[in-house]
């Protein structure tokens, strides 16, 4: 009966589940001595199931980069390699070899892809009423944000405002705040009157997001949770690295990861001068669906202008405190083609 070990793999649910079992021995697979084992035969159940969302295609990835790319499932190709070669001996499965290419199932590949014609059908055909119960109780897509995260009081948040003049005083704290109501404009998550709050978790990566050039004077305003909540602030995680194993429901962990992709990268497109406001629609959508079907107080998402920070949208901007604002004057750029 081969053994397989902790240093095997990555993911940290896996992880814990091997380590929950009183057992050491050596690792059959990467040859590691009297380490936390157990029967490779106990990983079966999850292992076929997950393995039965690919299918072979001719243009695919292979398989164990598939995996790694999405979950980082191994602690290395070499791990991906040879479990994945001994669990496909065993199994029945269309896939023969963790070289093979592969693409997901037909079944994952149309829930996650309607997310194309749902932004399609909300730019063109149906702005306002969408058939929302084919999203929840067909797709299950209320279901796929669950990867929630508090903001810690304490945690420090930035925003950042141009200046119109040079020579200008810093903005006031309340100055670094949403515009009211009746003159906000639309943004990646907010439509047009109803304003959110954008921040980042990194001093820099707001003056990217605010498209900041050569001498532009700029009010940089740290915000923190407010001390006087009661309660926590919860935010819908689009950075989270997501687990995989799981003894049930792997279909929908592989839909929620590839959505939750999607709409990452969505959020994170930086407006072109010559885009349509109409290309913000669909996150509009898509955040307003989140804020009601999970209750969160907003979302945390990638920067793609600065890959060092990560933008956080929050729906009510009385959720937080601007504690201090700092005036900065931008002294170099890097431009890259």
């Amino acid at each position: 009966m081969a053994k397989v070990c902790t240093q095997c793999f990555a993911d940290r649910e896996l992880l814990g589940f091997i380590n929950n079992k009183p057992q050491t021995s050596d690792c059959d697979f990467c040859g590691t001595k009297n380490v936390a084992c157990i029967p490779i035969e106990e990983l079966f159940d999850f292992f076929l199931e997950f393995l039965a969302h690919f299918k072979p295609v001719g243009n695919g990835t292979m398989l164990k980069s598939a995996i790694q790319a999405n979950w980082s499932l191994f602690s290395s190709p070499e791990s991906a390699y040879a479990i994945l070669n001994y669990l496909l001996s065993k199994f029945r499965l269309p896939i023969s070899n963790a070289d093979e290419l592969v693409d997901f199932s037909d079944e994952i590949l149309e829930n996650v892809g309607y997310w194309d014609q749902l932004k399609r059908q909300l730019i063109t055909k149906n702005r306002y009423i969408t058939d929302v119960n084919y999203l929840t109780d067909e797709l299950g897509w209320d279901g796929f944000f669950s990867s929630q995260i508090e903001i810690p009081q304490g945690q420090r948040l930035y925003r950042a405002r141009l200046h119109h003049n040079s020579g200008e005083q810093p903005y006031a704290p309340a100055q670094m705040f949403c515009p009211p109501a009746a003159s906000s404009t639309p943004g990646r998550a907010n439509p047009s009157g109803i304003p959110y709050l954008y921040l980042s978790d990194n001093p820099d990566t707001v003056l990217y997001e605010i498209r900041a050039t050569y001498l532009d004077e700029v009010s940089i305003g740290t915000f923190e949770i407010d001390s006087n909540l009661t309660k926590p602030v919860l935010i819908a995680d689009f950075t989270a690295s997501s687990t995989i194993f799981h003894p049930s429901a792997v279909s929908d962990k592989i839909k929620a990861t590839l959505l939750k992709q999607k709409i990452s990268a969505d959020l994170s497109k930086p407006m072109r001068r010559y885009d349509s406001e109409l290309e913000y629609i669909p996150t509009q959508f898509i955040c307003e669906f989140i804020k009601i079907y999970t209750g969160v107080s907003g979302i945390k998402f990638r920067s793609s202008l600065h890959l060092a920070g990560n933008n956080f949208v929050i729906f009510e901007q009385d959720l937080v405190t601007c504690t201090q604002v700092d005036q900065v004057k931008v002294q170099h750029i890097l431009i890259s083609s």
